[in-house]
């Protein structure tokens, strides 16, 4: 899959998980979207930089992704920061650890990484 393809699907995984954010019932589905959003955005971003077709699956894969590709510390560190809230989101649909206020707090950093990421691969 291309880098466009990627960064059109985490667009779309961000639109809607949003809305289900807003709301404690959809928060699980809500978190669960946003690991797939961070997944298809770190992948576009690695999709660009290497002009390959391989695909990364794994938060490890990502954040190596992330640290080759980023140079200013600042912004690596929030994407990383992303991530690691995107694994807590990931890790909570299937435990249900997360409370309403952690859950809310992740899934806006996840927001807010997915939304940075897109802006540096366009």
């Amino acid at each position: 899959m291309n880098a466009e393809r990627h960064a059109a699907i985490s667009e779309m995984l961000v639109e809607t998980a949003t809305p289900l954010a807003q709301d404690t019932r959809t928060g699980l589905a809500a978190g669960e979207l946003i690991w797939g959003g961070i997944a298809h955005a770190c992948n576009a971003a690695d999709a660009l930089a290497n002009a390959g077709h391989r695909e990364l699956r794994t938060k490890r894969q990502w954040a190596l992704a992330i640290n080759s590709l980023i140079a200013k510390d600042e912004v690596r560190r929030s994407l990383l920061l992303g991530l690691d809230a995107s694994q807590r989101l990931h890790d909570h649909f299937y435990t249900g650890r997360l409370d309403d206020s952690d859950l809310a707090e992740d899934i806006a950093l996840g927001i807010k990484s997915i939304r940075l990421l897109l802006q540096i691969v366009s």
